[in-house]
Parts: structure tokens; C-alpha cells; sequence
């Protein structure tokens, strides 16, 4: 007697650290998906909690579940690529520690993806979740705090010239479409092995040159707040991502060097004022920070 093997259609990459108080739930979300043929790879970056105990726990009771521990913190960037680059399905997605899925998250966008070759990455809408809400966003965003008349919206869709593409990026200044799931072989060919602040951005920046990213309109995603404690400073954050001095201190400057190089010196043009933006308010961020901590 002979058994078919179902290869794999998707790669779940759970890029981990320190994710204890949520990461079951992330965990059990993806294992209770109606489409079943999938990888989950866990890439943990050096947690210092019970997180690799709970990822091992996970792996012994299901064979589709792989654990990875590396032997040091690399911060997120790396973490993130290199789950993307160890992908050999037709789609891939990244889930972050503290988000979860309905069971039809895969099911609903693998098969518009299925239908639609002219879409790059497909995603639906996403909510926020918690007792943390308030701590989630930076001073700049608690506009967008969610409240029962708030009509903000965490994704959206990007669709027509890439012209157009780009500034839909560039004004929308989020990027939870990173969540999407991908056409791998695209996503690949876009992936940046440079690290910088915005890396996220300027993946989505080169993958919209190979389609347009969708949005389903129903929530079929959350993401959890609850590992949300408190606001650390500016510098703080951008310390934990371990990309150096320079670009530490000098945050936006790599991004937007990148930026000049390959969205175009038109494109670049067009959109000056966001760079301008960047760049000026982090400093004023930075050294601000600098003068209160002297």
C-alpha cells in the first residue's frame, strides 16, 4: 500500500524572543488552520525565557512544527531574512510572537492568491487586541488608538503604478503588510541583506515591483498587546535592533540613502518631504534624549 505525500504549500516563519506570555496562542493558531499542509519554523533568537522550552514542547507533538535556537541575539532583521531565505514552498508568511490567526487566515488568502496572479501578498484586516493597547503605539500614533468610532485601519490595500505604489507606502507609514502571505519566489527576490531602520519598509518597497498587496476585507488577524509593558526610549529601541552606532544614532540616513538608489531620483523627488521628516524629527528625538540623560 502506498500513501500520497501532501508537499507543503506554505512556510509559517515565527521569528521569537522572549515571547512566553503569548507565543502558545500564536502557536495554537497556526496549528488549528483549515488548510493543514504547511511548515512551521520557529527561528528563536536567544530568548532568555521559557520561550524555547514551550517551542520544544510544540515540536515533539507535531511534525510539521520546527524549532531553530541560535546561539546568539543577531536582533530581528536577521531573524526575520533568514526564515524567508530557508522557505522552498510556494508561499511563505511571517508571524510575529504576539499575533494569531483565525483558522481561515491561510485558507481565505492562499486562495485569492490562487486566483489573482497579479497580487504579490495578501493579508486581511488586522486588530488589535489586549490589555495594552495604550502602550502599543508611540506618542505620534495614540491618535490612531482603537476606540469603537475609530475608522483607522492597520493595512491597506496597494494597488496601481508602482509610482503610485510607493507613495500609498510612504504615506501610509505602516507596514503591517509585512504580515501578508507572499509569494515566495518574489519575496525572496526582494529580500535586503543590508540592515537598517525601516528594512521592513524597503521589502515592501522592492516587492510591490512584482505586484500589488491586497487586503481582505474581514478581520481575520490580531495582534496581542499583552507583551506590551511599557514604552522604552528612542534610543533604546534602536539599540535592541544591533545595527551599530552610526545607524543607531543616525537612524533614517541608511534608508533613506537605499531609497535613493532604487525607488528612482524621481520618485525620491516626489517624496522628499517624508525623508525630510524622518530624518529631522528622529534627530530631534535622538538629541533630546541625549540632553536629558547628561
Amino acid at each position: 500500500m502506498s500513501f500520497k505525500i501532501i508537499k507543503p504549500i506554505i512556510t509559517i516563519g515565527l521569528p521569537a524572543y522572549n515571547g512566553e506570555k503569548t507565543i502558545k496562542k500564536t502557536i495554537d493558531a497556526v496549528l488549528s488552520q483549515t488548510v493543514t499542509n504547511f511548515k512551521l519554523i520557529i527561528s528563536d533568537d536567544k530568548s532568555t525565557d521559557s520561550t524555547p522550552q514551550i517551542c520544544r514542547e510544540y515540536e515533539k507533538k507535531d511534525n510539521r512544527v520546527k524549532y531553530i535556537q541560535k546561539n546568539k541575539n543577531e536582533g530581528w532583521i536577521e531573524n526575520f531574512r533568514s526564515l524567508a531565505k530557508k522557505s522552498d514552498t510556494k508561499y511563505f508568511v511571517w508571524i510575529s510572537n504576539d499575533d494569531y490567526w483565525d483558522k481561515q487566515f491561510i485558507e481565505k488568502n492562499v486562495n485569492f492568491l490562487e486566483t489573482n496572479p497579479k497580487i504579490v501578498g495578501s493579508i486581511s484586516d488586522i486588530k488589535l487586541i489586549g490589555a495594552n493597547i495604550k502602550n502599543y503605539y508611540t506618542e505620534e500614533e495614540k491618535a490612531y488608538s482603537e476606540t469603537e468610532n475609530s475608522k483607522f485601519r492597520l493595512v491597506r490595500s496597494v494597488k496601481g503604478t508602482y509610482d503610485e505604489k510607493i507613495k500609498n507606502i510612504i504615506e501610509f507609514n505602516w507596514m503591517i503588510n509585512f504580515y501578508s502571505i507572499f509569494r515566495t519566489k518574489e519575496l525572496q527576490s526582494s529580500l535586503i541583506d543590508d540592515d537598517f531602520v525601516s528594512w521592513d519598509f524597503a521589502i515592501a518597497l522592492n516587492i510591490i515591483k512584482f505586484g500589488d498587496l491586497h487586503v481582505l476585507d474581514e478581520i481575520l488577524g490580531y495582534r496581542d498587546t499583552e507583551g506590551v509593558t511599557s514604552k522604552k526610549s528612542f534610543i533604546q529601541i534602536l539599540k535592541t535592533q544591533k545595527l551599530g552606532r552610526f545607524k543607531t544614532y543616525f537612524p533614517y540616513v541608511p534608508f533613506t540613502i537605499w531609497c535613493l538608489k532604487n525607488l528612482g531620483l524621481k520618485n525620491f523627488i516626489k517624496n522628499n518631504a517624508y525623508f525630510r521628516y524622518l530624518n529631522i524629527h528622529s534627530a530631534k528625538k535622538i538629541i533630546r534624549e541625549l540632553i536629558m540623560n547628561i
